[in-house]
């Protein structure tokens, strides 16, 4: 027997172009994900200088947090190693005064040393913790050094000058110092 055919050419249109057209489809669809993708990676590789940058400056910043908070435990630091230093020549000078308390020696060699040029000491007495003294200074600038000298010397506790002639004469300087 003869086929028969079907002579319906629309509806054969239409299976021919649903045919093309699902092939065509997915390669339009192909060539848009690679397309997509493509862009995709060259966007991240295109950035990665500004991200490197982002990196690095936020790790600088936090590096800058860390010394900035050694900055105060440095000061601490400072300040004690300046307390330590000034807690043994306290200590030396005790035990000094321990060791020779009947030799003025120790005291008067570091009282030498304080002394500006010129002075000359008149009279020493030392009893516990006082150390009452007698100088002769020369000139008034003379006078404002051996007071600073004094006070610096860290030997003793509140250093005070009752009166200063600002006349250029020797003056003679009476004072009781009290041992730290």
């Amino acid at each position: 027997m003869k086929e028969k055919r079907e002579f319906n050419f629309a509806q054969r249109w239409v299976v021919g172009l649903a045919r093309e057209n699902e092939s065509p489809s997915r390669w339009k669809t192909q060539v848009l994900a690679w397309g997509l993708g493509s862009l995709l990676i060259i966007g991240v590789v295109g950035s990665t200088p500004w991200l490197w940058e982002y990196k690095l400056n936020r790790d600088i910043t936090l590096a800058e947090k860390k010394v900035s908070s050694l900055g105060n435990i440095a000061n601490q630091v400072k300040q004690l190693k300046s307390l330590k230093t000034k807690a043994e020549g306290q200590q030396q000078l005790l035990n000094l005064m321990k060791n020779n308390s009947r030799d003025p020696a120790p005291i008067l060699e570091k009282l030498k040393n304080v002394l500006p040029v010129g002075s000359v000491v008149n009279t020493f007495s030392w009893q516990e913790n006082t150390v009452n003294l007698s100088v002769n200074v020369p000139t008034p600038v003379d006078v404002a050094r051996l007071w600073v000298s004094l006070r610096a010397s860290g030997m003793f506790q509140g250093v005070d000058i009752q009166t200063v002639s600002l006349q250029d004469k020797v003056q003679t300087l009476n004072f009781a110092l009290t041992l730290k």
